[in-house]
């Protein structure tokens, strides 16, 4: 697992629920959390999701993912995807689901039903309706809309509702707060040399325990974590500037090449050069940069 952060979901003030296509080529999206509950359901394509509970796992196109409030997540593209992202932001959560913060909602993986095959399919549904208002036009597809949110809702709770004990939500409380902490410093500061014992006085932690602290809940090292926060700013830099490789590895603090190259292949399964032909080519950089 790599870096997170927690992601500002913005929206207009009378907003309940964001809703939105994504059309995505090579894409990574470093793991974050928000309060809001998210629905990622794939229309063409396929992309790779992890959460704490589910790792790695590729949707395709027809299948759906419920991402529980406050929960760990990274997105990962190597083709193009076309994507539905729904959000029900926290207060509309609160408003109708009071216990929001003491439960969790538990799907199987859509290619293994399991329980509750039909309600299952039922989300989907609802799903595919909200997809075929895009846009909303009129009062009548807002109200519509708003009604599968309700029914997609029933059905969570109704059948895949799962509760958190006390001791589980405030030990989740606790690292999230902390983690919180460590990656808000590294993304300030990530450009920089960073020492373990420096990072680990930030949340009054020894390095010993602050390194088994930050693999246990991060599955990777410190030092994997800064790199991949440098490589997400050196991908947008890539496409935005006309900087060489090596001035954006000094700008954005990455000081081995090799690590870099192998890291950006991985990720995007290209080089960095390939890349910025390609978005070129694409439209997506004017010429010469």
């Amino acid at each position: 697992m790599i870096p997170y952060t927690h992601e500002n979901i913005s929206c207009n003030s009378n907003s309940d629920v964001i809703f939105r296509i994504d059309d995505r080529g090579r894409e990574y999206v470093t793991p974050h959390w928000h309060n809001s509950l998210e629905i990622l359901y794939i229309l063409e394509g396929s992309q790779e999701v992890s959460t704490e509970q589910q790792p790695g796992r590729v949707l395709r196109a027809g299948e759906y993912l419920i991402i529980n409030s406050r929960e760990i997540h990274s997105i990962q593209s190597r083709e193009h995807c076309r994507c539905m992202v729904l959000q029900i932001l926290y207060p509309f959560l609160r408003r109708y689901l009071p216990d929001i913060d003491r439960i969790r909602f538990r799907l199987p993986a859509s290619r293994e039903p399991g329980r509750h095959p039909e309600e299952y399919e039922n989300i989907r549904n609802c799903l595919e309706d909200i997809c075929r208002l895009w846009p909303l036009s009129s009062s009548a597809a807002g109200l519509r809309f708003h009604s599968l949110i309700f029914q997609l809702l029933y059905e969570l709770v109704t059948f895949f509702r799962e509760d958190v004990s006390p001791a589980e939500k405030e030990s989740s409380a606790k690292y999230i707060s902390r983690l919180g902490h460590i990656t808000s410093y590294v993304r300030e500061h990530y450009a920089e040399d960073i020492t373990l014992d420096q990072i680990a006085g930030e949340v009054s932690l020894n390095p010993d325990y602050f390194t088994r602290f930050f693999k246990k809940y991060m599955g990777m090292t410190f030092l994997d974590y800064v790199n991949s926060i440098r490589l997400e700013h050196i991908a947008r830099d890539l496409l935005d500037t006309d900087l060489s490789i090596q001035d954006l590895l000094e700008k954005h603090g990455f000081t081995n090449y090799k690590l870099f190259m192998k890291m950006y292949k991985n990720r995007f399964n290209c080089t960095p050069g390939e890349m910025r032909r390609n978005s070129q080519y694409a439209g997506l950089r004017p010429a010469g940069k």
